[in-house]
């Protein structure tokens, strides 16, 4: 049965803030209770979307995440971010992890010529690992 992928929402937290995420194989991580997530306050929907190549026999997965919000990503580059990306069915998914790689992050200010235009701040997250971004199972411990 094939379900609609419809990005929800959008969170944040540090890195250092998830040193304590277990991986569970490639497609499953835990994280405690007790990180603290920031909401992005997004127009709706955001695009998620994976790709993979192969490059001398390893496999690259490039994942994106384009998001259009009214608000300034305080982004202290000091520190790196993950995202928590939840969609409409309440499947979560981690984008980035706690360690390198790290997740590169795009932000675009727009000030157009038309008030018509988009005047919301872009924000385009890429993630590379050799997996597919792994879902979130919270509240197992901490």
């Amino acid at each position: 049965m094939k379900s609609i992928k419809i990005v929800k929402s959008v969170e944040y937290a540090y890195t250092t803030d998830i040193k304590s995420l277990e991986r569970r194989g490639s497609r499953k991580v835990y994280i405690p209770s007790s990180v603290v997530w920031t909401p992005i306050c997004i127009r709706n929907h955001p695009s998620l979307v994976s790709s993979s190549k192969t490059e001398d026999n390893n496999t690259i997965v490039t994942t994106t995440l384009k998001l259009l919000t009214p608000e300034t990503l305080k982004i202290i580059r000091q520190r790196h971010m993950v995202f928590r990306v939840t969609l409409t069915d309440d499947r979560q998914y981690l984008v980035g992890i706690n360690g390198r790689p790290y997740t590169q992050i795009v932000v675009t200010e727009n000030c157009p010529e038309s008030i018509t235009d988009n005047q919301l701040t872009e924000i385009n997250v890429s993630f590379k690992s050799d997996h597919l971004p792994p879902y979130i199972i919270q509240n197992v411990y901490g």
